[in-house]
């Protein structure tokens, strides 16, 4: 596996990560409660990546933030595959799915903010799901192009989108707005990840068509949005004070009664995961 030297060390052994904070996603069992996807989409999307990224026996997909493996443990050999997490606990639960494949995928436990553990020009295809928002935006994209394959790569970020005025939305935005009066900015992909698409266009990388995996319906009510983000250490994807956290959700508890006439009335809205490709350009021999 093309680790770089100086860290071939990290091998399938989770090591040591210089983590930005407290972990948000430690619990594997809980996050695929709260947000995990048919095995059937999963499958679904490895094959859409492999397809999308012109994947052959032989080259290599990065997947940044694979958690427990719900994607990355449908992408087999011959094709080689490389994982990189913050969470020990999640590429262990992983590893427990990946007794098939084991020399071609390799799972490496680092805080994908720094230097991701890779030489350059190895990569065919960089792929995450709801995770690169997480992320500095700059720095993903010097990471993608740095081990972009000199021929050509293709970076796929994938997320579930929601419909604008769905209660779960009006939720989520309520919530992140509670969260900039305090002070805090809290990590929205439909913000960021435009952020992302525009720095590698800056340096040459072409949007491709998106391609949706699939579509379903939902049906949900205010107080299992309320008790999924009690369930977390944090909120918006960013670590918070527990009394701040507990604030802020006492307060959509109130705003949830009023918008909503309860917290346990249901709504429908229909949710869509969609895979967004960017074509990394091929190196230009000078």
């Amino acid at each position: 596996m093309e680790l770089s030297d100086r860290d071939k060390d990290f091998g399938r052994s989770p090591a040591n990560s210089r983590g930005r904070g407290r972990k948000l996603f430690d619990d594997p069992v809980r996050f695929e409660r709260r947000a995990g996807l048919p095995e059937d989409y999963c499958r679904r999307i490895a094959s859409a990546v492999i397809e999308i990224g012109g994947v052959g026996p032989g080259d290599l997909i990065v997947e940044i933030g694979p958690g427990a493996g719900q994607v990355g443990q449908w992408i087999e050999a011959p094709i080689r595959y490389l994982g990189l997490d913050l969470s020990s606990e999640m590429l262990r639960e992983f590893k427990e799915r990946s007794t098939d494949s084991p020399d071609s995928r390799v799972l490496v436990q680092t805080d994908a903010n720094e230097y991701w553990p890779l030489k350059n020009g190895v990569a065919r295809v960089i792929f995450s799901s709801r995770a690169l928002h997480l992320l500095d935006h700059e720095h993903v994209t010097s990471e993608v192009f740095r081990i972009a394959a000199p021929t050509g790569a293709t970076l796929i970020i994938a997320r579930v989108e929601r419909e604008p005025g769905s209660m779960r939305a009006r939720m989520a935005q309520e919530m992140h707005e509670r969260l900039r009066r305090r002070g805090f900015e809290g990590r929205r992909a439909e913000r960021h990840n435009p952020k992302l698409f525009q720095s590698c266009q800056r340096r040459g990388a072409l949007m491709l068509e998106p391609v949706e995996i699939a579509r379903w319906k939902v049906s949900a009510s205010p107080r299992q949005s309320l008790d999924s983000w009690r369930s977390l250490t944090g909120l918006g994807g960013i670590a918070l004070p527990a009394a701040i956290q507990n604030e802020i959700l006492l307060e959509l508890e109130a705003w949830s009664l009023e918008m909503f006439g309860g917290l346990d009335q249901e709504f429908e809205s229909e949710e869509t995961y969609v895979l967004r490709p960017l074509r990394v350009p091929p190196v230009q021999e000078t």
